[in-house]
């Protein structure tokens, strides 16, 4: 439970404002190549299989691989780092190389929610003298709430699911004591050995848990800014 926690609360941190700001800065950007090119490249890490993006990861981290290389080049550090052999960094490349992957793809919603505002907006405030800056906080900002909240409240309720195919394929011996979270459980315990009431019994628990999550953030949503998913 340690490591689900650990591994989802950090990939909430760092996961969910990323589309947002990415959303923001593609909508910012005035050079159409630019944006598209950007928009391509974001974008297709989500539709690479955890197998192909795992293995894209441990290559880049290996203590011979590209990350390591430069931190030497640069001299960051005098000898590679064993980054996938270290506990602690564990939690931190699920939760980076999880925002890599599903960061351009995500951001697709925010940017639907920022294509239906009202145009005359902008020009209101562009007449009044305010900043692009000025725009994206008081026009922007406001008008993605309601899509922001929506998508907060969810990601709350997904708490729990860690992600087993990330964690299944980038862990290994070393940090097992950190990479072991409650789908693996599951699954080591439902499947491998043929307790399949057990596992299943796991999985319901999932859910109660997420519903419980969404109704809870749901009724605070509603109390705080007026905004809920129901």
């Amino acid at each position: 439970m340690r490591n689900t926690l650990a591994t989802s609360l950090l990939t909430l941190f760092f996961g969910f404002p990323a589309p947002i700001i990415l959303a923001l800065v593609l909508n910012e950007a005035r050079q159409g190549f630019f944006k598209r090119f950007v928009q391509t490249v974001s974008y297709l890490p989500h539709f690479i299989s955890w197998v192909i993006a795992a293995n894209i990861v441990i290559t880049l981290l290996a203590s011979d691989g590209m990350l390591n290389n430069i931190l030497v080049l640069l001299g960051v550090v005098k000898e590679p780092v064993a980054f996938l052999q270290n506990g602690p960094l564990f939690w931190w490349i699920i939760a980076l190389s999880n925002m890599w992957k599903e960061m351009g793809f995500s951001a697709i919603m925010y940017l639907a929610a920022i294509a239906s505002i009202n145009p005359e907006l902008y020009e209101a405030a562009r007449v009044d003298g305010a900043s692009r800056f000025k725009q994206m906080w008081h026009i922007t900002l406001p008008s993605m709430r309601p899509t922001i909240v929506i998508l907060a409240i969810l990601a709350v309720g997904g708490i729990l699911n860690a992600g087993f195919e990330q964690q299944y394929l980038l862990q290994n011996n070393t940090v097992l004591e950190y990479s072991e979270v409650i789908d693996i459980y599951a699954y080591k315990y439902g499947l491998q050995n043929s307790m399949f009431s057990y596992g299943a019994a796991v999985g319901m628990f999932k859910s109660v848990v997420a519903f419980i999550l969404v109704l809870i953030v749901n009724r605070i949503s509603r109390k705080v800014n007026d905004q809920a998913l129901f």
